[in-house]
């Protein structure tokens, strides 16, 4: 039986592959249009966001959403989930109806077909080169200031011990800290259990419910080290409250 198990495990997830690359084919001529223009930008992304929907309708992902963030065009967010599935990146594209960017692990700016999306769409960081680090949280900051919400995740990578929390690193509450601007602690329940992230044979991979928890925003209070740190700190206990 849990052979059996597993197996089923291993078709959905080549299932969800293929619905993936086959998504991704299909629109690819309109991306290579949109993305290649600075001004479409914001359409590339509503793009995006009706693909990741549909993947998820079509792989029998539902989202349960509590919560969201306010609609105000005068101020950008730092969106900061707990990360713990590739499931992730799609339900964020599917949870959050305005223009956001993210920063990503600069490796996914070489995977064919995907490249476009990393390089245009979001910020790609050079997390083992402290120059890389810092050119990537000024070009965040620049976003923000632009009036585009900015999506970090301050654990880093994904938690292999999920639902445990990683140590969060501190970018994202500098840029807060620095550019006074709120922090919206966001918790994923279930991304781990319907995808997890392992190649293993019978790792957890079905289709199912994720629940979202969009907390209220944090504000800094001041740009100081100590100031940073409490709002880390508030941030992963918010996360973590309800994992």
């Amino acid at each position: 039986m849990k052979w059996v198990k597993a197996a089923v495990q291993l078709l959905w997830k080549i299932y969800f592959a293929v619905v993936l690359t086959l998504s991704l084919l299909f629109l690819y001529p309109i991306y290579l249009v949109v993305l290649n223009l600075d001004s479409q930008l914001e359409y590339g992304f509503k793009l995006t966001r009706f693909q990741a929907k549909l993947i998820l309708l079509l792989i029998g992902i539902r989202t349960e959403v509590k919560g969201a963030i306010p609609n105000d065009k005068e101020i950008s967010y730092i969106i900061c989930p707990n990360h713990t599935s590739y499931l992730d990146i799609l339900v964020l594209y599917a949870v959050f109806p305005h223009y956001f960017v993210f920063l990503g692990k600069k490796e996914l700016g070489k995977i064919p077909l995907f490249k476009l999306f990393f390089k245009k769409l979001n910020i790609l960081v050079d997390r083992q080169s402290p120059k890389g680090a810092y050119d990537a949280i000024l070009k965040a900051s620049k976003r923000l200031e632009d009036g585009t919400n900015v999506v970090i995740f301050p654990e880093g990578t994904i938690s292999q011990l999920a639902p445990r929390l990683r140590p969060f690193k501190n970018g994202a509450f500098k840029i807060a800290s620095r550019l006074n601007m709120p922090i919206v602690p966001v918790s994923f329940l279930d991304n781990y259990l319907l995808l997890e992230d392992s190649a293993k044979f019978g790792a957890r991979s079905r289709p199912g419910k994720v629940r979202v928890i969009i907390h209220d925003p944090l504000f800094p209070q001041s740009n100081s080290e100590e100031d940073l740190l409490n709002l880390r700190k508030q941030c992963q206990e918010a996360i973590a409250s309800v994992l």
